[in-house]
């Protein structure tokens, strides 16, 4: 079997093939000093494949690393220039990424990961949910939060976060939906299981109001025609509030009898997928 081209001994130039189902690394073929285009070495056969891509391959600290190459006439540069680097890292003269990298990580503070998630909020997710978010984060969390860094939170902290909002007059539902707020932040940092299941604050759901048929017959008697449509749509698609405001020609197929809640992005809507 020939060898697969290499550089400083250190650089090999190999090519991701498609074998059956599989898409095995297989050296290239080499003559007289060249790579010859589209031809790999499978079980010291010379077999052609123009498909796939061409990699560099080397080791560094003891660990194999491959590099995509753009396209073919780039493969004997990017060899040429890897081995150099590669040199120069083994000479001192230039520094590894794993050293250059800063070994202390930086630390979020409680201030930044606020105004960092109420960003995303505001940009991923609905006005309406932003303006429920901002009150429990940027006001009632920050000041029950007495600790600098995000990473400090413990147990503690969370139930603190009850006790401020409840010392506030907030009913039990209300702290429930809050602290979900708060344990969102914290997941999306990485913090998990800060609470347990006997932390949560009890509540009792109220009965949602249920209309009797004889009370929408009522409302239909009583309400103007286009009272009357809106009536009957929510009460036969079972639409939200919101997905009934953004509804527009094109989401009706007459034809199907089949109403579509879709996105809205020029007006800032987007369904809830679940």
């Amino acid at each position: 079997m020939a060898r697969a081209k290499q550089y400083a001994d250190r650089v090999n130039v190999i090519k991701r093939i498609k074998a059956g189902t599989k898409w095995p690394f297989a050296p290239v073929v080499e003559r007289n000093g060249r790579i010859v285009r589209d031809h790999v070495w499978i079980r010291g056969r010379d077999e052609y494949h123009p498909e796939g891509r061409y990699y560099l391959e080397w080791y560094q600290n003891g660990k194999r690393r491959r590099e995509a190459v753009v396209t073919f006439d780039l493969v004997l540069e990017a060899a040429r220039t890897k081995s150099i680097e590669l040199n120069a890292l083994k000479a001192g003269i230039l520094l590894s990424p794993e050293a250059s990298r800063n070994p202390e990580p930086v630390r979020l503070t409680m201030a930044a990961a606020i105004d960092q998630y109420l960003e995303y909020v505001k940009t991923q997710r609905s006005l309406r949910t932003y303006r429920t978010y901002r009150p429990t984060l940027d006001v009632l969390l920050r000041k029950s939060y007495a600790k600098t860094y995000l990473d400090e939170v413990t147990r503690e902290d969370i139930l603190r976060f009850m006790s401020d909002c409840f010392n506030l007059g907030l009913g039990p539902r209300t702290v429930y939906d809050k602290v979900v707020v708060v344990l969102q932040l914290f997941k999306r940092n990485g913090r998990t299981g800060l609470v347990e299941a006997s932390d949560w604050p009890d509540y009792v759901d109220a009965i949602r109001p249920i209309y009797e048929p004889e009370e929408i017959e009522m409302m239909l008697r009583h309400a103007e025609p286009d009272e009357a449509m809106l009536i009957k749509f929510l009460l036969a698609s079972g639409f939200r509030d919101l997905e009934a405001r953004y509804v527009v020609w094109r989401d009706i197929d007459f034809r199907q009898g089949v109403l579509r809640v879709t996105a809205k992005p020029l007006w800032k809507f987007q369904p809830k997928n679940y």
